[in-house]
């Protein structure tokens, strides 16, 4: 007979003891907790003064003056335009009403990561009290012991994530990739809530609307996308088996649209033949594969559209911020690259046309070469400590629970793809140059490398700590 798992009486009686009210009784399990809060605030602290105390003072080399000046005035700076970005940052010029603008958007930059590192501390904090809750065979630590393991290997993850040459250096200048991160993560930690209780599909909303917000300020972390999809399909099959054919009929449909009835307006983006062409073609076959190999073992199909359409009407509702980008533009500001105010400006600065076209990696001798380069710049910027805490949660898979497996599985999708996707879309070349300018984007998959680490850190302390004492019993105890 199936029972329902509810908190443990030893899990109530943590909460109880952390000023907590008894899940129980609220009829609904508490997630994130105190602990987890207070992991937050203390890691994001401690993160946002480093990153202030070694902010750039001024304007620094790249974009920087562009994008100070697209802030400054709210105009589209260079493409995709950055569009949640240029919002965030201009409240820091008029929030602030001292320094330079440079400075002011800086800081934007530095509480957007700072801030990041608070979340990927969270995820851990709430993961590690999960992790220790159900593998079988570690010692019972106390809850004070507990709530400090959690909270100190918490904000060590979230730190040394913070950092790391990768990330640090553009969370204490003008850029746009801290936020982008910051959305990322939020994603992440709220499919994480959402995974624990999957019929609350609430979260699941809420995570699409902040990945379509993400890809507003920066398209790279579309590599993302399929890695999410696997995370619902881990999560919810039937959702996940919706979602999977949905994107196989919108690729059928832009391949048919782009073969049959060219637009004149939009640019040749994905040309037949070429290698982008090729790997979307792989990508396409591949969703539809996975959603009709769901649709086999779930025996059905799109009986949860309404959840579907949900999740499509948020997504869709982030991204419809590149809609401000024309409205911005008729107001002819200083920084109004393209002028998107024109439909062909639009789909200009939308599809970076300025930019070369993207050129994927097509052969595997090369590939191995760019995987190779990534595990030096992962080692070299991250650290191997932390690389090794991050092997840890998987020698213990068996032993986990079904929820925390999924939860690892599905981090190992977003992971796979934020790696992978993004070294064969980027196609680096292995001189060291090249790596320097592209070594930014593998912070994204970092996010991930940080939390395994977290959770490493969280076993190996359980393991290697004293266990709690019993406590004696009361005088007046039965």
């Amino acid at each position: 007979m199936a029972v329902n798992e509810g908190p443990t009486a030893g899990q109530t009686g943590k909460r109880q003891q952390e000023g907590e009210p008894n899940a129980v009784s609220l009829g609904e399990p508490l997630f994130f907790q105190r602990t987890d809060w207070l992991c937050l605030g203390v890691t994001t602290a401690l993160a946002l003064v480093v990153y202030l105390l070694t902010l750039a003072p001024d304007v620094t080399l790249e974009f920087s003056g562009i994008l100070s000046a697209g802030a400054m005035y709210g105009g589209v700076p260079h493409p995709p335009g950055f569009p949640l970005w240029t919002i965030y940052a201009w409240l820091f010029t008029k929030l602030l009403p001292f320094s330079n603008i440079a400075w002011r958007v800086a800081v934007s930059s530095a509480v957007a990561g700072a801030l990041t590192c608070g979340l990927i501390a969270l995820i851990v904090s709430r993961g590690g009290a999960q992790f220790l809750d159900g593998i079988t065979g570690f010692k019972k630590l106390s809850p004070r012991q507990e709530r400090w393991l959690r909270g100190v290997c918490g904000c060590v993850a979230g730190l040394g994530f913070g950092f790391n040459g990768a990330f640090w250096r553009k969370a204490v200048i003008v850029d746009p990739w801290p936020l982008g991160l910051l959305l990322l993560t939020a994603a992440t930690c709220l499919l994480m809530r959402w995974l624990y209780a999957p019929e609350q599909r609430r979260y699941a909303f809420a995570a699409a609307l902040v990945f379509g917000l993400t890809l507003t300020t920066s398209q790279a972390f579309v590599s993302a996308a399929l890695g999410f999809q696997v995370l619902v399909a881990i999560g919810d099959p039937k959702l996940g088996r919706d979602l999977f054919l949905a994107s196989s009929i919108l690729f059928v449909t832009g391949l048919l649209m782009e073969l049959l009835l060219p637009l004149p307006l939009l640019p040749d983006i994905v040309p037949p033949g070429t290698s982008l062409w090729i790997l979307c073609l792989l990508l396409g076959t591949g969703t539809l594969i996975a959603g009709a190999a769901l649709a086999g073992i779930t025996r059905g199909v799109f009986t949860e559209w309404r959840a579907l359409l949900g999740l499509g009407t948020m997504f869709a509702l982030g991204l419809s911020l590149y809609l401000y980008l024309p409205f911005t533009s008729m107001t002819n500001p200083p920084m109004n690259w393209g002028y998107p105010r024109t439909v062909p400006g639009f789909v200009h600065v939308l599809t970076r046309g300025q930019y070369e076209r993207i050129q994927p990696t097509d052969s595997l001798a090369r590939f191995g070469e760019q995987l190779r380069a990534y595990g030096g710049i992962a080692v070299t910027e991250f650290g191997w400590p932390y690389l090794v805490a991050a092997l840890i949660p998987f020698c213990f898979l068996r032993r986990m629970r079904a929820q925390e497996r999924k939860w690892i599985a599905g981090l190992s999708a977003v992971f796979v793809c934020l790696t992978l996707l993004l070294l064969v879309g980027l196609n680096p070349s292995p001189d060291r140059s090249a790596l320097d300018l592209v070594k930014v984007f593998f912070s994204a998959s970092f996010v991930v490398l940080a939390i395994w680490a977290g959770y490493g850190l969280t076993l190996l302390g359980s393991l290697v700590a004293k266990p709690a004492a019993p406590s004696a019993l009361p005088p007046n105890a039965s």
